[in-house]
């Protein structure tokens, strides 16, 4: 498969937990305390995904995106903008007739951290395009950088429902990862994210080198 310029730069990233948990008090009629929420309960809230989530905002830039498959990520349209470079002939300057839909486009994304999950949810699983997953699994990446409680909560709808859920494929992913591990290990949805965020940081590491 050809490698793509997958190189992902977070724009702004607004995500004040402080603010999360304000909204998240009021929501029960009690007033937010000055102390930081805890890592504990910020991976609860994100599992949850009560919509105080939604205060959170992060936007990010693809530079180079190829345009079929930002078509893939124009789809998404709860909590989420986007800004698709064109392929006009009169602003480009290239004939269109003479473009491919693998040419590359600039492309800019706003999403609230719960539109972010629903966009992981398809695009890293492994029924997805491998090069839109690509894309997605460098966003989650760079999102990590800054938050990685965040970064923790994108992950396959398969890992969150506890099986796949595409019933048109023979996807095995999840079986792969999840059966040979002990049931007791892997019977609530925050372990199973664990499991999984581990072994894409492992997968990871063992990409750099290290």
């Amino acid at each position: 498969m050809k490698k793509y310029d997958t190189t992902t730069k977070i724009t702004n990233f607004n995500v004040n937990w402080q603010a999360i948990k304000s909204a998240c008090m009021t929501t029960i009629s009690k007033q937010v305390g000055d102390k930081e929420p805890s890592k504990e309960w910020k991976r609860k809230l994100l599992i949850c995904r009560h919509s105080p989530i939604r205060r959170g905002i992060i936007s990010w830039k693809w530079e180079n995106i190829p345009y079929a498959i930002s078509t893939h990520f124009a789809r998404h349209h709860e909590g989420c903008e986007k800004f698709i470079g064109t392929e006009r002939t009169d602003r480009t300057n290239i004939d269109r007739e003479q473009r491919s839909q693998m040419n590359y486009v600039p492309m800019e994304m706003d999403a609230n951290i719960q539109a972010l999950m629903s966009i992981a949810e398809r695009r890293l699983c492994m029924c997805a395009d491998p090069t839109t997953r690509e894309y997605m699994e460098t966003l989650v990446e760079e999102i990590r950088k800054y938050d990685e409680d965040i970064a923790w909560s994108l992950v396959p709808q398969c890992v969150r429902c506890g099986g796949c859920v595409e019933p048109f494929s023979n996807c095995q992913y999840y079986d792969s990862i999840y059966d040979r591990i002990p049931e007791e290990a892997r019977d609530t949805v925050m372990k199973r994210y664990d499991i999984y965020d581990k072994q894409r940081v492992r997968k990871l590491e063992l990409k750099r080198g290290k």
